[in-house]
Order: C-alpha cells, then structure tokens, then sequence
C-alpha cells in the first residue's frame, strides 16, 4: 500500500524512493528531476497525499460510528427508502493495526550505509590482500587474480544495473575502480613486464590516466555517477604529476611545473567550457570545474615563483602568467557561472596579468625606480580597461587601480619625513643655517630620496584620476587626486636637490594656488573637490610655516607672507559665498600668522622668551577681543571670546615667568587671574543679555580649567600651593552665590580644606584635629542650616559626615597616644554629642557620640584590664566566660524582645 507520507516528501525520488542529495537528477536511478514532466509528477503526488489522508479521515470516522452504534448510545438514522438503502458492505472492517513508532531512518538510508561499508571492506581486505600475501604467489597468477577481480567487480556492477539496482550497481562501479588503483599498485609493486623500473611519478600518472580511461569508458556504457565522478576526478591527476616527476630532474622545477599546470587549466578550461553543466554529468562538470580551478591556482603560484625567484625563466614565467590571465578571462566569459563567481575569476586573471606584466619590469628597473614602473604597469592596464566592456570591466579596473597604488608605500619613509620633519623645528627653532633643502628637512635627519618620489605620486594620482573616469561609480574619489598632487609638490624640490629657500618658495606658491583655486573650483557638483583644496593648502602652508623656524630670517619672511595668504584666501572665500566658519578660520590663521611673524621680529630683536610669549599673547588677546566687537555671528564672537580670555590668563603667567618666577609662581599666577575671571563670568550671567548667556557660560568653564591648570603647575611648591587652593577655593565659594550653582559650595568646601592641610603640613602639624576639626564642624553648620530649612530632612545626612569628621581621626588616634589629655577631652566630646542627641532626640549624635565614648573609655581601660588579667588565674575568666553565656541563653528570648523595642525607640527619633 503506498504511503501518503512519502508521496508528498521532496527529500523522496518519486520513482525510486531513494533519498535526494540536491537539486537535479537523482543520485540512485538517475531519474531528471528538473523538468515539465516532473513538475507535473510532483503536483499529482501531492494531490494524492492529500486525497489519501482524506480518505484516512473518513475511514476513521467510520469505524468510530460503527462502534458509537455497537454500544447503543448514539440514535439510530432515520429510515431510507428501500431503494435508497444502501447495501451493507459484505464484511467489517478489520481492527485498526496498533500504531507503532515512525523509524529515523529510510529503507534507502540503510540500504546506502550497508553497501558503502561492504564497498570499504572489500577495498580494505584487497589492499591487505595485495600488501600481506602477494609474495606467496607468481608473477602470472598475480596478473590473474587482479584481472579477475577486476573483472568480476566490473560484470556484477552491469549486472546489478541491468536489473534496477541502482545503488548497488554504484557501489560495486566504485569499488571496481578501487580495485583497479589497487591492481596497478601490485602490477608495480610485483615487478610485472619491467613496471617497477619506470618511475614512482611517470608510473602513477600512467596508471591513473588508463584507470581515469576505463572509467570514462564505463560510463558511457553504464550511466553510473560513481565512473563518471571517478573519470573526472582521476583523470586530471596524471598531467600535474607527470609534470612533477620531470621539474625533479631539471634545474628550473617552477617553469616545468607551471608549465604543466598551465596546459591542465588551459584543457580544463576548454572541457568545461564547452561541456554543457545539465543532466546526469552536471557533477562531473563540477568536478573538473574545481580541478581546473586548482590547477590555475598552482599553475599561477609556480608562474610566480619561475618569474621572480628562478633564475632564468623570467620570459617564460611572464608568458604562463598571461596565459593563464587570459585562460581565466575567456573562462569567465564562456563558462557559464554566477555573476559573483564571474567577478572573482576576472579579478584572478587580472591579479595574473599584473604579476606576468611585473617580472620583466621588476627584472630590468633599478631598485629606486621600481616603484615608479610597476605604478606605471598599473596605470597603463588601468588606461587599456576602458576597452573592457562595461559588464566585466569594474574587477579588472580595481585589481588595476590597486596595481598602481600598492607601490606607494615603498616611498613612504621619504614622504612622511618630507610632511613630519618640518614641525621638529617648532621645538628647536632657529638652530638651521641657510642652505640645502635636504639636510634641512628636519633638526636630525636628511632627507634621502630622489626625483623617483614626487614622480610615484605623480603616477598614482593619475590612477586614481583614470579610475574615476574608467568606472564611473567611482568619480567620488577624485579629490583624492590633491593630496597626492600637495605630496608631489612637497618632495619636488627636496629630489631635486634645491635650496632651502626655492623650496619655501615653492610650498608657499602651491599652498597660496590651493587656497585660491578651491573657490573657483567649488561648485555644486565639485563641492569635495574644492572643500579638499583649501585643505590640503591650510595644511601645505601650516608646514611651511613650520620649516621656516629652522632658520630666523627665513621664519620673518615666511610668517609675513603666509598671513598675506591667509588674508587673501579669507577674501576669496568670502567672495566665492563659502560658509561664515569657513571665512572667521581663514581670518583667525592670517591674525596668528602675523601674531607669530611680530613675535618672530620681537625674538630677533634681542628679547627673551618670555618677552616674546607675552606679546603673542597680548596681540593675540587683543586681537581676539577686536574681532568680537566686530564680527556679528555668534558662534564666532563666542570662540573670540574664549581666546581673548585663554590669552589674557597665560598673560598673566608669562608676566611671572618674565619676571624671574618659578614654574609655582607661574602656577600661582594662572591660577589667581582665572579665578578672578571665573568669579567675573558667573556674576555677569544675569546682567547680559539671553543671547550670551552661553558665552558666560563657556568662558567660566575655561577659567576654572584655567584654575586647575595653576593649581598643578603650583603643586611643586607648597608654599604657593596653599595659596593657589585658597584662591580656587574663595571663587568657588563666591560663585557658589548663584542659586543655580550651590553645589560648588561642596567644591569650595574641599578646596579651602585641602589649602589649610598644605598650611598645616608646611608648618610641621602632626595632630589629626587642626587638619579635621574646622572641616567638620563647617559640615555640620552646613547641616543645622539645612535641618532648619527642612524639618524632615534626616539626622544621618546632615551631622553624620561632620561628627565623624571631628571625632573618629581623633580617635584613632587616641588609641595609640600614651597621655590622656586627647583622650579626655575626646570623651568630654563626645558626651557632649551625646546629650545633645539624647535632648534633641537625634540619631546620629546619639549613636556616633556613644560609640565614640564606649570605645574611649575601652581604651582607657586597657591597660588595667590587662594587669587584672596577669593578677587573676584564668580559670576565673574562664568560668566567668562560661556563666554568662549560660545567663545569655537562658535570656535569650526576653533580651530579643527588648531589642526589637529599643530598636524601635531609636528608629523613631529624628
């Protein structure tokens, strides 16, 4: 009977009931399953599943009325008319079979487990056969018990097909074709017809060339997948190993092995090709499919390594790796596969064509200017995409692109020092002297490279300009052509071995083209391209600037032109509608500019460095403070301000340090004058208008920066220190005036404690009560005010952190001080804190003042405890230990009850 279940199951041959392993034809009787007829096989069996799981239903409920009608409690159906009666069936249907457990496996699964491990037993006991006891026979009947064997296998695997075992036919093929491995083993092994004189690898490549033959045989007379699988499979093994055995014997084994994997991929390609994937030999498709791409794979490695590392074989190695960048390309043509699978095998042969192109070029170019010709390989394959059509041309287009990158980084040591070196001057200026460009390109290293360096960035900014016109998705990286151009300018006149001054010239030319050329440029589609000009000229003349403090007339002239530059590119900015923060960042660079040259001609003048740093920064400030009574947009008003008052603060530290002081003196300074400015921000919060609110707000935040920054500059010298903490302290505490910033009353708290401990400390004050006692009792006037403001508000937070402020140090303290008069006093304390809780019904005096006495009163005790201790026997303390345990637990019940009430007592007071 057929059962619905599988009719309906898509894992299920429909014709044979074996079990699918893909799409396609099944593996065990070959049935196509891809078609019309098919399809149509498969709606008729689902449309019968259904039908017969219907059926099931209703024969169920049949016999479910027949014994409902049995047991008399259903009503009998209204009587029919004679006619209409319908003839009785002529015998009861028979009891249902009782219902057994569905099996895991499928007939076929087992019946394929059986026969694939009696097809490896065979195979086992044939290997221990040949192996164990070929010695003990003749040559001739060694040659025919492998012929009988192999013939034998091969009769039952026609047998077993012709009468519909498919499987087993399979299995039986595919143990034949391990016979016939294994028979040409013993015919080697055994010596027979001279066999064993020829080479293991010549030997191999034979033998699997006639056994791959008998196969592919087979399966045109026997359409079993097992010959056709063993065919593809075996038969493109003979080649890379005959190839193998002669690269042993001669002096280039990379070309003899490229060559041969060469011609396998190249017969690969043309089989797969034009081999059509569909029907039964899609798998063998596949698996020449694979082998070919292997054989590729090798054949370009061992191309490579003939090319570059084997002497002599350059020419040849070049020619396999084109070869095999074509072979690849007309497989990706040809061979029908999916589009992501056509895109890496063009990216293949093209990587291929690159590697072939390089050896020559790598082989015939000096080590310099290696670099330069393999970007300029890169450039030109770059150029000859564009005749690729425009389905295949994006992979080649990128390998090509990242041909002509990937030698940039060869140069990289030069470039870096060319843009690095520079700004080594700002930490040591003026001790270059006028001369070469190279030896001046920074204070401890020449610069080495040669003209092969701007030419490479040349090169690779070409590429990157092609690529955006090759591929047109890739136009959005065409700015990256102007820093590779600004590099190029850079090492321009270091590799050609100019003058330090031709070379500040020409940085300071280029920077200024940039910065005027990027409002010209800018547009609405060229918006990135102008956006990336002004950059890359900010940055070209920010370096210039920088290499001109290697030598002190070159920093007067540079300075004064690069703030022309800046002015001229504020102008140009401002003309070509840029934005308002583009136009103030192009202002500020030109004020600093001339702020730095003035600074400059002051040094030059005699003056010291400090006089120098103060007047930077007294123009800067003013400069600042100008520019915010004249600019109108806000958030430029709002960073002039706050640069107006970072320089008027290290103003006042420069005056000190001009002045002869210390870096604490420094410290002392900075910290004084951003207090101040700090108070005068917060106070004039509410007398400005809502508008600068934000400004106010801001510059306080940058003075109390300032603040600190004093503070740790002050932190080397405690007798200026205190001081600078004092005055942290005293405008916290007067900022905290604001109803809206009452918790830097805390911050003031902490500074003015932390000035008076450095006071204490640098007067030699070792007891704990001058550094805690003042501290604590502020805590606890903070904490009556707020107890009088707020009834509720607990006893805890309010006296707790302030009473152990004043007592515990003391305390400890008192534990180890041998005289009494802190220990009296400190009980006097706290019995004081005591009675003020117990009168006031407080908390946490109650608890901290008992405590606190409780334990200064042990202290005390101590001693005279332990001289009892000595006196008395211990048994006595013994039996007085023993005796009160013996109360306490025969207590036990009552003291639990008065706790819980006294428990209760003290959790009600306030």
């Amino acid at each position: 009977m057929i059962d619905e279940r599988t009719l309906s199951d898509p894992s299920v041959c429909p014709a044979c009931r074996g079990l699918l392993a893909g799409p396609g034809a099944c593996p065990t009787c070959g049935a196509p399953l891809d078609g019309e007829l098919a399809a149509r096989v498969w709606r008729v069996s689902v449309d019968a599943a259904r039908l017969l799981s219907e059926r099931a239903d209703l024969v169920a409920l049949l016999r479910a009325q027949a014994r409902t009608g049995c047991a008399g409690a259903a009503p009998a159906p209204a009587a029919l008319p004679p006619a209409a009666m319908p003839s009785p069936p002529p015998a009861a249907f028979p009891p249902a079979p009782p219902s057994r457990p569905a099996p895991e496996w499928t007939r076929h699964r087992v019946q394929n487990l059986l026969l694939g491990l009696g097809v490896l037993l065979l195979a086992v006991a044939a290997v221990i056969f040949v192996v164990v006891s070929w010695g003990h026979l003749g040559v001739g009947g060694r040659a025919a018990i492998m012929a009988t064997l192999t013939m034998l296998a091969a009769a039952a695997a026609v047998v077993t097909r012709r009468r519909g075992l498919t499987a087993t036919a399979e299995a039986v093929a595919l143990l034949t074709v391990g016979l016939g491995l294994v028979d040409a083993y013993g015919a080697r092994a055994s010596g027979l017809a001279g066999l064993d004189a020829a080479g293991p690898l010549a030997y191999w490549s034979g033998a699997l060339a006639v056994v791959a033959g008998l196969a592919g045989a087979g399966a045109v007379a026997l359409p079993l997948r097992s010959l056709r699988l063993s065919a593809a499979v075996l038969g493109q093994l003979p080649v890379p190993l005959l190839a193998l055995h002669h690269a042993l014997r001669v002096d280039q084994p990379a070309a003899v092995l490229a060559t041969g994997l060469a011609a396998q991929a190249l017969a690969g390609v043309a089989v797969t090709a034009g081999w059509p994937a569909r029907g039964d030999v899609r798998d063998a498709w596949r698996a020449v499919a694979g082998g070919t791409a292997v054989a590729w794979v090798l054949a370009v490695s061992c191309a490579s390594a003939a090319a570059y590392l084997e002497t002599g074989s350059v020419v040849l190695g070049s020619l396999l790796l084109v070869l095999l960048a074509a072979t690849a390309a007309a497989a990706a043509v040809t061979v029908p596969v999916q589009e992501a699978a056509r895109t890496v095998v063009l990216g293949a042969a093209t990587v291929a064509g690159v590697l072939g192109l390089w050896a020559p070029v790598v082989d015939a170019t000096q080590d310099e200017w290696l670099p330069v010709a393999c970007a300029a390989v890169g450039l030109a394959l770059l150029l000859a995409s564009a005749g690729v059509p425009a389905a295949y041309r994006r992979p080649v287009s990128a390998v090509a692109l990242a041909a002509a990158v990937l030698p940039a980084p060869a140069v990289a040591d030069a470039v870096l020092l060319a843009v690095g070196g520079p700004l080594d001057w700002l930490g040591r200026p003026w001790q270059g002297h006028a001369g070469d460009a190279r030896q001046l390109v920074s204070p401890d290293l020449g610069w080495d490279g040669g003209p092969e360096v701007p030419l490479l960035m040349l090169v690779v900014g070409a590429a990157v300009a092609v690529a955006g016109l090759v591929v047109p998705a890739w136009r959005a990286s065409r700015p990256a052509v102007v820093p590779l151009g600004v590099l190029a300018v850079l090492t321009l006149p270091l590799a050609l071995d100019t003058s330090y001054a031709v070379a500040l010239g020409t940085d300071l030319a280029a920077a200024a083209a940039l910065l005027a050329g990027g409002p010209v440029v800018a547009g609405p589609r060229r918006a990135r391209l102008g956006w990336t000009a002004a950059g890359c000229g900010a940055a070209l003349l920010a370096t210039t600037a920088a290499w001109s403090f290697a030598v002190e007339e070159a920093t007067l002239v540079v300075l004064a032109v690069a703030a022309a530059v800046a002015l001229l590119a504020c102008l140009g900015w401002a003309r070509a509608g840029a934005s308002r923060a583009v136009r103030a960042g192009a202002g500020v660079a030109a004020v600093l500019l001339a702020v730095a040259d003035a600074a400059a001609f002051a040094r030059h003048g005699g003056a010291g460095w400090a006089a120098v740093w103060s007047l930077a920064l007294a123009l800067t400030g003013l400069a600042a403070v100008v520019g915010a009574t004249v600019v109108r947009v806000e958030a430029v008003r709002r960073v002039l301000a706050l640069v107006a008052l970072g320089a008027l603060i290290a103003e006042a530290g420069t005056l000190t340090w001009w002045g002869g002081g210390t870096a604490a003196e420094v410290g002392l300074a900075v910290c004084v004058a951003a207090s101040v400015a700090a108070v005068a921000a917060v106070w004039s919060r509410p007398r400005v208008p809502v508008r600068l609110v934000r400004t106010a707000e801001q510059l306080a935040l940058l003075a109390a920066a300032g603040a600190g920054l004093g503070v740790l500059l002050a932190a080397a010298d405690g007798d200026r220190l205190w001081l600078a903490l004092l005055a942290a302290g005293v405008a916290a505490g007067l900022s905290a005036l604001d109803p809206g910033l009452r918790p830097l009353g805390w911050v003031s708290g902490a500074l003015l404690t932390a000035s008076s401990w450095v006071r204490l400390v640098l007067a030699d004050v070792t007891a704990p009560e001058p550094y805690t006692v003042p501290g604590g009792l502020a805590l606890l006037v903070v904490g009556a005010l707020r107890r009088r403001a707020d009834p509720a508000y607990r006893s805890w937070p309010a006296y707790g952190p302030g009473l152990t402020l004043v007592l515990v140090p003391s305390l400890l303290r008192a534990v180890t001080d041998p005289g009494t008069a802190r220990p009296l006093l400190l009980g006097l304390a706290a019995l004081a804190v005591l009675c003020v809780g117990a009168v006031r019904r407080l908390q946490a005096p109650l608890l901290l003042g008992g405590g606190v006495l409780a334990v200064d009163a042990l202290v005390q005790l101590s001693p005279y405890l332990a001289d009892l201790y000595a006196a008395v026997p211990r048994w006595v303390f013994l039996a007085l230990a023993g005796l009160l345990l013996v109360v306490l637990g025969a207590t036990y019940e009552r003291r639990v009850q008065q706790m819980r009430v006294l428990r209760q007592r003290v959790s009600g007071l306030g």
